[in-house]
């Protein structure tokens, strides 16, 4: 039963209606019927007594007059009631002088159902009342509930007949102006669901119902066009899908395949049919199917949103395809399970620009050849596969002068050496060697065999003679030679890095040997390698901490033996080691670039002495010397000195630079322009350490310069015996020299003087200015100003001398 009312929303009216009228108008009926049956008795009692007075007064007379004929006529009359159940008339006795009854069975009264009504009868004569009986009225008691059971009745009757007529109005009312619309409403709903059309309701009012099937149907409209737009978008949506240039896919939580778009199967060659709910795993090359399992994973147990990695696809032709995956998860769990949103990027062209991105950054762009990074991978690959049976040779080597070629010739000239020399040397190669290019004029060969130790030595040979080959330059030939240093695996190094060091320490002991020719490492070459790192790290202390001094050595004139002038000489004083060899050090410099810091220094230390020294009347007219290095000339150097002489007041014929041949063969390109440069500021050049080094005549004519300097050498060989072959020799030399400085107008200046009969003999060739220790040796500024000698100390490990192709003695 209520599962009826609760289907039916008209049940539900009618339930409701019938459970209102029994809670509220029942009682209300109930109460009503009472309570009027009750007054209408009291009012039927009322009327029996009003009669029962009127006919008192009328049987007054009668009874009066004795007249008892129209007594009984009365009581006959008055008995016609049928309420009435007896009348009975007493004189003022009590005596019956009337009774009438409307019962057969006299004496069978019940009194419950009788009501016993009394008046006496009185009479007035002369104003005065008389009793002259009493009037005895029974009324049936039920007739007269029954009779006002009977008016309550009628209107009992009406108020249900018209409590019946406000509920059939109501229900029809509801029918028609509540259940019909809901029921329209309600088969809209049913056909749309139904159907998937949009069904409007067949309704309109104004009353809220209206209102509610009108915003219904306004949201059909809506909806309607929503879905419109929807199934517009859905077709765009897969026109994009199948037509964009990029491979979109679904998979399933089993790795199904569940959709793929049209540029998919295009790319990869299949159909539809072929791949729809076959597993993506199938696909992929076997080789990489563990790797996209284990990323799939990943994806599946939630630990990554999104998942981006690399893979390699098999086509329908059999052809792989380099391709990068990237996955998202669909947050839509529908019945069919979780999906992946997938897209699949053809990357092929990518990997090869990335294979030949890789091979540009490891090769050199002007032979062709490995750099430094592709050779070191490489090598280190070759010792990681070496084991302990393979030996591994590292071949080092740089062109010699090649920085004169640069200079001299110009960086086209030179790129074209080393491009003919990278071709010279891969045809001495063999198909597993490895060739490749460090930069500048360094090359690097790696050999890998079980018997590498003598072909390692036999190709650095072959490598020296093809070199000496001349090379055409298109009408100029040159002809040029290499440095080469070999090292061994595991011999020498245990790792890529520390094999080419090693190669590289060898090649700079054949370079600074001579040149032209191939060194093998020893473990001697690594301690020196360590030393020269101590080097320069005392170096760098040194000029951090103001260890560098300048020691000066008087040059004097040598008949007077009076000092016109010092050579100021660098000394790296070691707190704790004394004074420390310049030869070290200086190459040390020279080879890390801190010369150039260092120059500058000597420079400063100079001027600043040459300012003290002409704060001494007695040393105004004395000039100072100072060693220049090669790496010094560049293109501000006059701009730098000239600002540096006049911060120091310095008159520039004062200061005389001194440069070894080494320095002018080094430094060709624009050095004879900064050298006339200089030299108009009022500077001299002295050509330091003369003899010793190349084609000196040549650049004594090439060059301008002022002085010319007899090396030591030449005056040690002063001291052999009178006579003998190296003394006639040297006395012929040191005499040329003289006589050939004196044609050009060039000072001369000997070095080295240690004894008196050097002296002698310098004097009797013409020699008229020198220095060395029969003079003095070189002190401190503080020594030479104070006028005495002070204890020199000792210098270690080598003996005191300039240092040749350096300047700095």
């Amino acid at each position: 039963m209520l599962g009826l009312i609760r289907t039916s929303t008209q049940r539900k009216f009618l339930a409701i209606m019938f459970a209102a009228l029994i809670a509220v108008n029942g009682p209300l009926l109930v109460t009503f019927f009472i309570v009027t049956k009750d007054t209408l008795e009291r009012e039927m009692i009322a009327k029996k007594r009003v009669l029962l007075d009127a006919n008192s007064k009328a049987l007054s007379k009668v009874l009066w007059d004795f007249d008892y004929e129209n007594l009984r006529k009365w009581t006959v009359a008055i008995a016609n009631d049928r309420d009435i159940f007896s009348i009975e008339i007493l004189d003022d006795n009590d005596k019956r002088l009337a009774f009438v009854s409307n019962n057969e069975n006299e004496t069978n009264i019940p009194e419950k159902e009788e009501a016993l009504f009394s008046k006496e009868i009185t009479h007035a004569v002369d104003g005065t009342d008389h009793v002259v009986g009493t009037l005895r009225i029974r009324f049936m008691s039920d007739r007269i509930s029954n009779a006002a059971m009977g008016e309550v009745g009628k209107s009992v009757i009406l108020f249900i007949v018209s409590t019946i007529s406000v509920l059939v109005a109501a229900l029809i009312a509801n029918r028609f102006m509540i259940t019909r619309p809901l029921l329209r409403l309600n088969e809209a709903i049913e056909a749309t669901h139904r159907s998937g059309t949009r069904t409007k309701v067949d309704w309109s009012s104004s009353d809220e119902l209206g209102r509610v099937t009108s915003a219904f149907n306004e949201m059909q409209d809506s909806l309607d066009q929503d879905e419109a737009k929807l199934l517009k978008a859905n077709k765009r949506l897969a026109f994009l899908y199948n037509n964009t240039p990029v491979m979109l896919y679904s998979i399933d939580r089993e790795d199904r395949i569940i959709k793929v778009s049209d540029y998919w199967l295009h790319a990869t060659g299949y159909s539809r049919k072929n791949v729809i709910g076959r597993k993506f795993r199938e696909f992929i090359h076997h080789e990489f199917k563990e790797e996209y399992l284990n990323n799939r994973s990943l994806l599946s147990t939630g630990r990554n949103e999104t998942l981006e990695f690399t893979s390699v696809f098999e086509k329908a032709d059999g052809t792989q395809l380099d391709v990068l995956i990237t996955e998202a998860k669909d947050y839509d769990d529908s019945s069919s399970g979780r999906r992946s949103l997938s897209v699949m990027t053809d990357i092929c062209k990518l990997k090869a620009a990335e294979a030949e991105i890789l091979r540009q950054a490891r090769t050199d762009f002007l032979t062709g050849l490995l750099n430094r990074e592709g050779f070191a991978d490489r090598l280190n690959t070759a010792i990681e596969e070496a084991g302990d049976t393979l030996e591994i040779a590292v071949l080092f080597f740089d062109l010699d002068r090649f920085k004169w070629v640069n200079d001299n010739l110009g960086h086209f000239a030179g790129d074209r050496v080393l491009q003919s020399v990278s071709r010279e040397v891969s045809h001495l190669l063999d198909e597993g060697d490895c060739f490749g290019r460090f930069g500048g004029d360094e090359f690097a060969i790696m050999l890998s065999s079980n018997a590498v130790r003598k072909r390692a030595v036999e190709l650095a040979t072959r490598i020296n003679r093809v070199l000496n080959k001349p090379i055409d330059l298109g009408g100029r030939t040159l002809q040029i030679s290499a440095s080469v240093g070999i090292s061994f695996y595991p011999e020498n190094a245990m790792n890529a890095e520390d094999l080419l060091k090693a190669s590289d320490v060898a090649m700079y002991r054949q370079k600074n040997s001579g040149r032209n020719g191939h060194c093998v490492f020893n473990e001697k070459f690594g301690r020196e390698a360590a030393r020269q790192l101590e080097v320069k790290e005392v170096i760098s202390e040194a000029l951090k901490n103001d260890w560098f001094e300048l020691h000066f050595q008087p040059i004097v004139d040598l008949k007077s033996r009076s000092t016109i002038g010092f050579e100021g000489l660098l000394r790296l004083v070691h707190p704790g080691k004394g004074i420390l060899p310049p030869l070290e050090y200086i190459r040390a410099a020279e080879q890390t670039g801190g010369i150039l810091e260092i120059g500058d220094l000597v420079l400063e230390l100079g001027l600043q002495a040459l300012e003290r020294l002409h704060s001494k009347p007695e040393w105004q007219s004395t000039y100072v010397a100072l060693n220049f290095s090669a790496a010094q000339f560049l293109p501000d150097l006059p701009a730098n000195l000239a600002q540096k002489l006049s911060a120091h007041s310095i008159d520039p014929d004062h200061l005389v630079l001194e440069i070894t041949e080494t320095t002018l063969m080094q430094n060709n390109m624009g050095l004879a322009s900064l050298i006339e440069d200089i030299r108009n500021l009022g500077c001299a050049f002295a050509l330091d350490d003369f003899g010793t080094g190349f084609s000196s005549l040549s650049y004594m004519n090439r060059f301008p310069v002022d002085t010319v300097k007899i090396d030591s050498s030449f005056i040690s060989g002063l001291d052999e015996t009178a006579g003998s072959e190296r003394a006639n020799k040297t006395h012929a030399l040191i005499e040329a020299i003289v006589g050939l400085s004196k044609r050009l107008e060039l000072n001369v200046i000997a070095e080295g003087i240690e004894n008196e009969e050097q002296l002698r003999c310098l004097i009797e060739m013409g020699v008229e200015t020198g220095q060395g220790f029969l003079f003095g040796k070189a002190e401190p500024l503080d020594t030479v100003l104070s006028g005495h000698t002070a204890r020199q100390p000792e210098i270690m490990s080598l003996p005191d001398m300039k240092l040749s192709n350096t300047g700095y003695g």
